[in-house]
């Protein structure tokens, strides 16, 4: 395919990375555990999708800063998993994932040591896991999927902890699927290989089970409710604004950069022909050394109020 042409799309007018549309997936409980079974390999049960999806970090509330993710569930042996959804690259986001981690522990100790004693309080710890859906490419390989954990640095042993039910389990994790990156030759795993191609939204290149095709029918919005489709409408109007705003930026940020490095270049060209001047070398072979008009030589001279003397 010609890398100019546009890719085929399922969807359109909207994608499954979308916020409000990726909210709507992993708020139904059967879609969410068979998601987080097929990416971490985690004995999913069932999952409980926690109220509220944004974790506030309350120290920095007077500086209007939060974090919101979209999607915080709780598997039925207490494990918590955050999914985030990332559109654009943030050079920072491995730090945002850490800090969604860490408010997340704290936030659970918090509650649980409203009623339970301190020497009982981390025995009552579950862990927090977390998966990153992200359009842009991240890591500088060619893998589109990967989990990181805690592991010792010799032996490459992970690092187990005894959690509320007594099953060692890592204390975190963390899973990335970089969605520019699929191929279906390199993820051999089938319930990885249908999400990657469903939140792609490109046309399905292998067989859809029960549990896509009920995604799949959540994202038509002949199906939605008024109130839905007014909020999606009002979500795309601020996403084609923040899009216009970051572009518009972005050719001013390159604009800027053009022009410093042409007045740097014109920089370097005067301090070369003073330099060349100063030692010796006349207009005429400075305009044969360098291909720059003689005319010009003389007049970086004048400018700098050389002598005649001076520029030979």
């Amino acid at each position: 395919m010609n890398p100019q042409e546009k890719k085929a799309v399922r969807h359109p007018n909207l994608s499954p990375t979308m916020d409000m549309v990726a909210k709507k997936i992993f708020h139904q409980e059967r879609l969410t555990a068979d998601f987080v079974r097929s990416v971490l390999k985690l004995p999913v049960k069932s999952v409980e999708i926690l109220e509220g999806t944004q974790i506030q970090l309350e120290e920095y509330d007077h500086l209007g800063f939060y974090t919101a993710v979209d999607v915080r569930a709780q598997l039925d042996d207490g494990t918590q998993i955050i999914i985030e959804v990332q559109v654009t690259k943030q050079r920072a986001f491995i730090n945002r994932l850490m800090a969604y981690i860490a408010n997340q522990i704290a936030s659970n100790l918090k509650r649980n040591k409203q009623d339970k004693a301190t020497h009982t309080l981390y025995s009552e710890m579950n862990p927090v896991y977390c998966i990153a859906i992200l359009e842009q490419d991240y890591f500088a390989d060619g893998r589109a999927f990967r989990t990181i954990s805690l592991r010792d640095d010799e032996t490459g042993e992970p690092l187990l902890s005894d959690f509320k039910d007594s099953r060692s389990r890592p204390p975190m994790a963390f899973a990335f699927l970089e969605l520019s990156k699929y191929n279906r030759d390199k993820v051999a795993d089938y319930n990885l290989q249908k999400w990657f191609e469903f939140f792609r939204n490109q046309p399905f290149d292998i067989p859809t089970d029960p549990v896509i095709k009920e995604a799949e029918e959540l994202l038509d919005q002949t199906r939605w409710t008024k109130e839905e489709r007014q909020m999606f409408d009002e979500k795309r109007r601020q996403q084609d604004h923040y899009e216009a705003t970051m572009a518009q930026i972005y050719y001013e940020h390159e604009l800027a950069i053009q022009e410093e490095r042409e007045k740097g270049l014109k920089l370097g060209v005067q301090q070369l022909v003073l330099a060349m001047l100063k030692n010796g070398a006349s207009p005429q072979t400075i305009a044969q050394l360098t291909d720059i008009p003689e005319e010009k030589v003389k007049e970086i001279a004048e400018r700098a109020d050389m002598s005649q003397a001076e520029i030979g």
